[in-house]
């Protein structure tokens, strides 16, 4: 039986590494302020509201901005699996990655079937192999490794 660890890159380790990373996190936010601003004005325009005062849209933008934040940066953060390949063939691990709807696309880099923009990369080095990617992904490649 092997022993996996699994660590979460911090936040500095992870914009270090993707610097545009961030970037998503700001486009995100215009683009839900301005879909609730059209809402909004919407509901105005229906009668729905007495009137108009852009509060609503900030309320919401924070929340968005709080939830995705914690999405990003803690659930699907950048992170790195360590698995001992000590009596573990190469083909298992391609196959464990397989079986959670990855695709090796070149060597050692596999893309997700759902999202290509999802990544995980795979280096083996002496007897480790080391797996960096999303979290909840990684967490799911660790149990179908066991």
């Amino acid at each position: 039986m092997t022993e996996n660890v699994l660590k979460r890159l911090k936040l500095r380790e992870q914009l270090s590494g993707d610097p545009f990373k961030i970037f998503v996190l700001v486009e995100r936010n215009i683009m839900v302020a301005l879909l609730i601003t059209l809402v909004f004005i919407f509901m105005d325009e229906l009668s729905l509201r007495n009137d108009f005062s852009g509060w609503e849209v900030v309320g919401g933008t924070i929340g968005y901005l709080a939830v995705t934040a914690k999405k990003m940066y803690f659930d699907e953060a950048s992170s790195e699996l360590r698995v001992g390949t000590n009596n573990m063939e190469p083909s298992l691990l391609r196959n464990a990655m397989l079986s959670i709807g990855y695709s090796e696309q070149r060597d050692g880099v596999y893309f997700s079937d759902d999202c290509k923009s999802e990544v995980i990369t795979c280096s083996i080095q002496r007897s480790v192999a080391i797996f960096t990617g999303p979290y909840n992904r990684l967490v799911t490649l660790s149990r179908a490794l066991q």
